[in-house]
């Protein structure tokens, strides 16, 4: 029998009794199990003798790989006089295997991999458990029964492979104490031993897998009441206030160990081309006196916001929220700045690649782009029980500036909060004070007379002697809006009144959009009636969302109570969803209708607000948009202050002037239906003034979504989320080019008929899944869409086989 190696890994098999040549070990194995030889089993290069086929091929791989790799064609005879047994061995070249013969395959992995360093089981147990304790789904009990159940697999693992080896040497005739000490190195140790137990995990997790563990900080004291078992009555006591600090110090010298960050941090470059994208792009990267003498220096984002542990209908919740600050850090692979489009299409044919990008600890819950959330890492800070009054955040924030105040290679740049928690650690008084703007010196007067209306700039200058005036005489408190001042200025650098972030998401996501939507709903459905309320929640059921919305499907609850202008039962998300559909939904609404046109604005705002790049022209028609959204919403929905709803006398004289008279509820009926119809004004709220800011943070700081809260209040959920792998593919099937459909384009391509690539039904970048038949944008400027046809994947390069589409007109 011969075995021939041709051209690199091509292997070719000749069996000499039979005279027949086979491509490739399945149909020279096949062969052998079907047709009978006899024994032993030869060798025709060194005639060494063997009694199964898989210790043949082990031979040729150790004996005569190395000299197959240095010759084109090598040729192995090896001769066959008797029946071999069933086994099947994996192809040198390490490509794919056989599933009918696992065991041979098993046995040639360990022969492959005898080089390579020796799997630490202990270490898998401990990432594995590690990982299940990310998830907060899963309870200690659960992953105890789950690392019993894992051991027991192992276990029987480790048994089969030893009778497994014990047949082998049987068959061999070998009973050495070499190999007698093998089946011994085969029996495998409980590896969760050390993993137990709760505190067992933290020791191994901060001991082996870098977690840096939490350090408790003494706060002050406060009186309890507790049960005195003798007395059976409730005494004061005095119990310790603390809160579990995570040193950030610590995190950033384990990060800093990761090449990939460190080599993210030193390509960091600002943008040569006149667009905002990062930090280092705005104004106030070229005024902070860190940022602008160290440009690689690490730049901080704190985040703080009250997270609710207990069911939130409860009656004792407010006792329960605990404090939650998370330290951020930048998201350097939008720095390199590769270009302005997310892809490149292919010259001279639809094909377009996705651009990669490294991978790290990511928040996916920002947005689905990977572009700018790839390299952004979120890290838990510390949790402190909360308080609605904050009576101990005095006590709280000056402990956390100082604790950042110790370090030397990074800064604190930005604080990103909802209003609530901003006001609180600036010093300001509630978003409901008289000025309460953390930004400029607006009053409510003012602003509900004119919404575009604006007061002097706040500067870290004027908080300061704000905050003096305050504590020479505390009634000053109302003419300024400051009741202390911020701890976070012990931060070398920080400035409050610029670095504190308007958060789009709770301004537009979970404000804004609900007003409008809901006002414009009550124009459409009460005033208008284009149509009924019903209408709209079947069209919101019916409406074909696509596989990337499925799971922000706005939810069918709209009721009449719903179009007052309050809040809708709708998350941020759904809404996000709901305003980008909304023309689809009110398709019979002419197109010269006011409170259209004001979602039309709105829409036009969220793209620029959302984008992760904008130009100084962007920023021009933002300034534009908003002053016209305003000015609109104010003419359309806004009363002045203390008129909450308009003159309904003509409609009840109306009510007097029926054809009936005499018929007193028909007058009612008619009177509630015109009172119904009647246009009911709406007091503005704060979050439209921070609005008329966004120009100003985007000069500053670059693209707003970049500190928007939803990337950290994903955190609330699960503390450590799930990293998804940088590439997950679905379906995947090997093929060559040319059995490929598309067989010409790949050429053009670059890639070589027979070279082999992957047909995947689906592929995940970074969290954001590609399929077949949805649409990507290969030309931002036009812009040019294309649909997705196939999908291929070459080793780490993922390529879309698209169908171009003409863009003929747009339409609000």
């Amino acid at each position: 029998m011969a075995a021939a190696l041709i051209n690199d890994y091509n292997y070719e098999y000749l069996c000499v009794p039979c005279d027949r040549v086979f491509v490739g070990k399945d149909d020279f194995l096949s062969h052998l199990r079907r047709t009978p030889h006899a024994e032993p089993i030869l060798c025709g290069k060194c005639n060494q003798e063997y009694h199964h086929v898989t210790s043949l091929i082990r031979h040729i791989k150790n004996t005569h790989i190395q000299e197959a790799q240095n010759n084109d064609v090598i040729l192995d005879q090896m001769e066959v006089d008797g029946a071999v047994g069933d086994g099947v061995e994996e192809n040198p070249d390490g490509g794919g295997g056989d599933a009918d013969h696992g065991d041979q395959i098993e046995q040639v992995s360990e022969e492959e991999s005898s080089h390579e360093e020796i799997v630490d089981l202990v270490r898998s147990a401990g990432q594995m458990t590690l990982n299940l304790r990310q998830s907060g789904s899963v309870t200690g009990s659960a992953i105890e029964r789950f690392q019993h159940e894992c051991f027991k697999m192992v276990r029987d693992t480790s048994k089969s492979l030893k009778q497994k080896v014990k047949i082998f040497l049987a068959d061999e005739n070998i009973n050495t104490p070499q190999f007698r000490a093998l089946l011994q190195e085969l029996h495998v140790d409980d590896p969760f031993s050390q993993l137990r137990t709760m505190k067992q995990q933290l020791k191994y997790f901060s001991s082996e897998l870098g977690l840096v563990p939490p350090e408790t900080k003494f706060l002050d004291y406060r009186v309890d009441y507790k049960l005195n078992t003798e007395t059976l009555q409730y005494e004061p006591t005095r119990e310790a206030l603390s809160f579990e600090y995570i040193p950030v110090i610590k995190t950033l010298t384990l990060l800093m160990k990761n090449e990939k960050i460190r080599n993210l941090i030193d390509a960091e470059t600002a943008s040569q081309d006149g667009i905002l994208r990062s930090c280092l792009d705005g104004r106030r990267a070229q005024t902070h006196p860190l940022v602008s003498r160290f440009p690689k220096i690490l730049r901080l984002q704190l985040y703080w916001d009250d997270v609710e542990v207990v069911n939130p209908l409860g009656s004792k919740t407010t006792i329960h929220k605990i404090a939650a600050f998370y330290s951020g850090l930048p998201d350097w692979a939008t720095c390199r700045h590769l270009g302005s489009s997310r892809g490149r299409l292919k010259k001279g044919g639809d094909f377009w690649a996705p651009r990669a990008l490294p991978s790290g600890d990511i928040s996916y819950q920002a947005s689905g782009n990977p572009d700018f959330t790839l390299a952004f890492k979120i890290y838990l800070l510390l949790r402190a029980l909360s308080c609605p009054l904050f009576i101990y955040l005095l006590l709280l924030t000056p402990k956390i500036s100082r604790l950042l105040v110790d370090l030397r290679r990074a800064t604190l740049t930005v604080l990103c909060a909802d209003s609530l928690a901003a006001h609180d650690i600036m010093g300001l008084l509630s978003p409901s004070a008289r000025h309460f703007c953390r930004y400029c010196m607006v009053s409510r007067p003012d602003f509900r007379a004119n919404l575009l209306a604006v007061g002097e700039r706040r500067t870290k200058a004027m908080l300061e002697d704000h905050v003096r005036m305050v504590r020479e005489r505390r009634s000053r408190e109302k003419e300024c809006g400051v009741r202390k001042s911020c701890s976070l200025h012990l931060s070398r650098g920080f400035d409050a009144t610029c670095d504190i972030i308007f958060d789009c998401f709770h301004d537009l996501l979970e404000g804004v959009c609900h007003w409008v939507i809901s006002l414009s709903l009550r124009s459409f459905i009460n005033a208008s009636e284009y149509f009924s309320l019903k209408q709209f929640n079947g069209r919101i059921a019916a409406f074909n969302y696509g596989v990337n919305d499925f799971k922000n499907t706005p939810s069918v609850n709209f009721t009449v109570n719903s179009l007052n202008g309050s809040k809708l039962k709708q998350t941020g998300s759904q809404m996000w969803c709901l305003t980008r559909i909304f023309g689809f939904l009110v398709a019979d609404v002419p197109e010269g209708d006011e409170n259209l046109k004001l979602v039309n604005l709105l829409q036009a705002i969220l793209l620029i607000v959302f984008s992760e790049a904008v130009r100084a022209e962007d920023i021009t028609r933002l300034e534009e948009l908003i002053a016209e959204h305003h000015i609109l919403f104010q003419r359309l929905h806004v009363t002045p202050e203390n008129d909450v709803f308009d003159e309904l006398s003509d409609d009840e004289n109306d009510a007097e002037d029926i054809d009936d008279p005499d018929d007193p509820a028909e007058g009612e009926a008619f009177a509630e239906n015109q009172r119904r119809r009647a246009h009911k004004k709406v007091t503005p709220e704060n979050i439209l003034h921070h609005l008329v800011h966004y120009p100003e943070v985007f000069r500053d700081h670059g693209s707003l979504n970049r500190y928007w809260c939803a990337r950290y209040e994903g955190r609330h959920q699960i503390f450590s989320n799930y990293r998804a792998e940088e590439m997950e593919l679905q379906g995947p099937q090997n093929i060559s080019v040319e059995q490929t459909q598309h067989m010409q384009l790949l050429v053009q391509y670059g890639l070589i008929p027979n070279c082999e690539v992957c047909d995947v039904e689906a592929v995940s970048i970074a969290g954001e899944t590609h399929r077949p038949g949805l649409f990507v944008v290969v030309d931002s400027s036009t812009p040019t869409f294309a649909i997705i046809k196939y999908i291929n994947v070459k080793g780490k390069e993922v390529l879309f086989v698209l169908k171009s589409w003409e863009t003929v007109a747009f339409e609000n």
